[in-house]
This record gives C-alpha cells, structure tokens and sequence, in this order.
C-alpha cells in the first residue's frame, strides 16, 4: 500500500514503477510521459480538493492552492500537490490558487508558472496576452498588492481583507481586472 497512488489506489505510483523495472533490470521498458495523464486530471483533482476542503473547513470558505513541478528524477514526470488552506497562500512560481466559499463558489486567484516560463513570458511579452505578462511583472516587481496583500504597519505583507481582484468562475474574462481597496 505504501506504493499505492493516493488520488487511485488501484494504480501504483509512477515512482514505484519505475523503481520495479531498474531493480528487475527490465530491457525495453517505457515509463511514458504522464504529464498527459496528469494535465486531463486537473480538473477533477480541482474538483475532488474542492469537496475535500468543504468537509475541511465546515462550511467555511477556504483556499485551494494547487502547486505543480516537474520531478528531477523521472523524466518529464509532474507532480500535483494541492493544498487547502484557511488563508491566502503567499503567490509562488508553479502555483494556481482559487478561493472557495460555501455552496461551490469558486473564485480564481491567480496562476503562476515555473520561473524559466516566466522568463520566457517576459523576454517576449508581444506573444503573449498582455495580462498575463503584466501579472507577472507584478510578481517579479513584488507587487503584491495585486495577489490580494498588504503591507501591515510593521512592513510585513499580510492579506488584504478587502482585496476584491479575484474573479468568479464562469464570469467573462474581461471582469477580472484587479480592484484593489486599500484598508
């Protein structure tokens, strides 16, 4: 069991396979690029993280912070954590955030991609949507002022109250720009 996935315990882990085929000294063994397998699943790990942190939390609304990076010692292999959290995580790079109220209203916080992505994004920013580079440079700048934060009177960053830049699901794309209330 302890090499069991633990999204489906019918399946072992990509790790358990791969360590099974080199001590066997398995010959022409492929262990594929899961990151397909992974990436469909998004949305039902979202979904199931969503029902979990409902239970969680009893009612109360919460955060779910989803953090994908790509395994060093597999080839191509991602990893998906997700945490439910009762506060505003701190934005990092690979990271995407939602915030969830009772009743399933979920409101997207941001996304932030690995940092060589991000270099990339912002060495050609004419490619890409102007939003999406804009929102990183405001990370890279630590604007955070523009993921929901504020600077408390000591200078620490802490979390915006009456941060409203966050937007529904399902909303149209052009009501997401930030409305930063300042406290």
């Amino acid at each position: 069991m302890e090499h069991q996935s633990h999204i489906d315990p019918t399946r072992q882990t990509v790790g358990a396979i791969y360590r099974d085929a080199q001590i066997n000294g398995e010959k022409g063994i492929v262990i594929g690029d899961v990151n397909h397998e992974i990436k469909k699943d998004l949305v039902k790990d979202i979904n199931e993280a969503i029902e979990q942190g409902e239970k969680e939390m009893n009612g109360k609304p919460f955060y779910l912070a989803i953090y994908e990076k790509y395994d060093l010692m597999l080839k191509r292999g991602l990893v998906r954590i997700r945490k439910i959290t009762k506060y505003r995580p701190y934005p990092e790079q690979d990271s995407m955030v939602f915030h969830v109220y009772p009743g399933g209203t979920v409101y997207f916080c941001w996304e932030l991609p690995h940092r060589s992505q991000m270099m990339n994004v912002l060495m050609n920013p004419d490619i890409f949507d102007p939003e999406y580079v804009l929102t990183l440079k405001r990370w890279e700048n630590i604007q955070l002022e523009y993921f929901g934060f504020k600077k408390d009177d000591e200078g620490n960053w802490v979390e915006n109250e009456l941060y409203r830049g966050d937007y529904l699901l399902g909303s149209p794309q052009a009501d997401r720009k930030p409305k930063i209330l300042l406290s």
